[in-house]
């Protein structure tokens, strides 16, 4: 107990030394098996942990049960909730079998109170079974490079190969908290839903976040808790300052309140968001030779943007690399140029400018086709066809 003692401490010291010759503050320390730090604009990381290591999720499963109800755009239908959905173990909203509710309210259950049997209600509304649930669940999450999720159930309770990463639950997160119903929904201290009692009579049931961080923290504005024997404490945390959101994760963790808002102060009190440009924006309208149409838009494929140390912020500079003109055939996609960021000269980071239209190359056949098609228009207009 001893040496494991001094060898943390010397860690420590090492850390800080480091830290002060290079000017970049130390992370913090923490026991978690996962962690991570994450900017959500640009989905770098700032910080890292065993992020690729499987390990249980707990309740952070229901971010994913969240995001496919919300997407299904169903949230003011009505739902019966089945036997089976009520009888679900673990955290609980004490639906009773033959309940009418909203899909939004189960959501919104679901996300602030963690019910498992909210989660098992919206899997059988919108997909007929849990089984069926489920191949949504890890379909999205391959379709979002969530490569090493696999989920066996919509709500996290423990079952053999459901499995996640610091990694992937960030990422996951980074994905859904782009849809303002989920984010707002994830940042609520506390709610009323409507209820039905069993005999049919109507009240307003409070709802209170068992995500604790929204009090610890001012910046805090999500995401989900998680506690099973087999994951201990888990928490995907958010938090946005100024123009700056951050992502958090910590998985098995006995300290997690206290290592996620280190994890996002070290994260805020950095690094800062660099901004360029907006992803989809067009940088430019590129001259297209020998093309049926003049131009071609240069859209930018992913943010242009940059996370960078605090004390770096002034040494980053953009270059643009684009031909002066390009010729056709263009395809919609097609890469042509690239921002390029540089911290302290250095290129660190890349992004694609894209086509944004197709334009197909000029040929007499396809001028002489265009010119009658254009006449044609013409004498249709003019009532002469």
């Amino acid at each position: 107990m001893v040496r494991r003692t001094f060898r943390l401490v010397a860690l420590t010291m090492v850390l800080l030394a480091l830290a002060t010759a290079t000017g970049y503050a130390a992370p913090p320390i923490m026991s978690a098996q996962g962690a991570i730090l994450m900017d959500a604009k640009t989905g770098q990381v700032l910080y890292d942990r065993n992020i690729h290591k499987k390990l249980a999720p707990a309740s952070t499963t229901k971010i994913m049960t969240a995001i496919i109800a919300i997407e299904s755009g169903r949230l003011d239908e009505m739902t019966r909730v089945s036997a089976h959905a009520a009888s679900t173990g673990g955290s609980s909203l004490n639906l009773y079998p033959g309940q009418s509710i909203t899909l939004r309210e189960l959501v919104t259950g679901l996300l602030l109170r963690s019910g498992n049997d909210a989660a098992v209600a919206i899997a059988e509304h919108l997909a007929g079974s849990t089984d069926a649930f489920v191949d949504i669940m890890n379909q999205k999450a391959a379709s979002l490079g969530a490569v090493h999720t696999h989920f066996r159930n919509p709500h996290g309770l423990s079952a053999p190969n459901h499995v996640s990463t610091a990694f992937d639950l960030a990422w996951i997160a980074r994905y859904a908290l782009t849809n303002p119903t989920f984010a707002q929904i994830v940042s609520t201290k506390e709610t009323n839903i409507e209820w039905l009692d069993r005999k049919g009579g109507s009240q307003e049931r409070n709802l209170r976040n068992t995500n604790k961080l929204l009090w610890m923290l001012e910046d805090a504005d999500g995401v989900k808790t998680g506690t099973t024997n087999a994951a201990g404490p888990c928490l995907v945390s958010s938090a946005t300052r100024n123009n700056q959101k951050l992502i958090a994760v910590v998985l098995h963790d006995h300290s997690r309140w206290y290592d996620s808002m280190q994890l996002l102060k070290y994260g805020f009190d950095n690094y800062d968001l660099y901004e360029y440009i907006e992803q989809g924006a067009v940088l430019a309208a590129l001259p297209v030779e020998n093309g049926m149409t003049g131009i071609v838009d240069a859209l930018v494929a992913e943010p242009g943007s940059l996370v960078v140390n605090a004390a770096d912020y002034p040494s980053v500079a953009v270059e643009i690399d684009l031909p002066e003109k390009i010729k056709a055939p263009v395809y919609q996609g097609q890469k042509i140029g690239e921002i390029i960021f540089y911290v302290q000269d250095k290129a660190v980071k890349t992004v694609d400018l894209v086509a944004g239209n197709a334009v197909e190359e000029s040929t007499l056949s396809k001028i002489l086709l265009t010119h009658w098609l254009d006449t044609m228009r013409r004498l249709s207009g003019w009532g002469l066809l």
